[in-house]
């Protein structure tokens, strides 16, 4: 097994990470300005909540990018924040979670994530939500957040058909993928 590190996503990193997440989410799912704005919202009084794994070749094999507990939840769309058990204002983010096809089955998904509760907990958050993808392969997006302890809270039907992108199971049409709104409490 070839060896990792985990590291804090720094904007210098803005434009590997638009190649990493064109190839492994779908062309145009994220911008440059909205990587940016994502990493403003990762990092409160220097701990930073989106993390990288890198190979010892310092190829990205995966990203966690994560909101840190504020204002973020005014932001996003597709939030059920009634039925959360704690305000939202103490619950991060899970945005998006990728792991390179040559590195999957190492434990690198499920160790970033950890990694991020982590530093999710040093700043107080009492819980993590994300959008589960329902689509992915054998439903494992879902399968993966269960296994780590998320409860579904409600299901969103086309949640990404307004981001023109090219998504990877309904391209070249409009994404009509389901997410399930996800919450883990922590």
């Amino acid at each position: 097994m070839e060896e990792i590190s985990y590291k804090d996503i720094v904007k210098e990193d803005i434009a590997d990470l638009l190649n990493f997440t064109d190839r492994w989410i779908g062309k145009n799912y994220f911008s440059s300005k909205e990587l940016e704005e994502i990493l403003d919202y990762s990092s409160v009084n220097e701990i930073n909540t989106s993390l990288k794994a890198v190979s010892k070749s310092d190829e990205i094999a995966g990203v966690r990018l994560t909101l840190a507990p504020g204002e973020w939840v005014s932001t996003m769309r597709g939030l059920s924040t009634d039925l959360w058990r704690v305000h939202p204002n103490e619950v991060g983010y899970f945005k998006s979670l990728f792991i390179s096809e040559s590195f999957q089955k190492m434990g690198i998904g499920k160790e970033l994530s950890k990694r991020s509760i982590e530093k999710l907990k040093e700043l107080g958050a009492k819980a993590v939500i994300c959008h589960s993808w329902l689509e992915s392969p054998n439903n494992s997006s879902q399968r993966y957040l269960l296994s780590m302890g998320f409860e579904a809270v409600k299901e969103y039907r086309g949640f990404w058909s307004e981001i023109d992108y090219h998504c990877t199971k309904c391209g070249p049409a409009k994404c009509r993928c389901t997410a399930i709104e996800m919450i883990k409490y922590i």
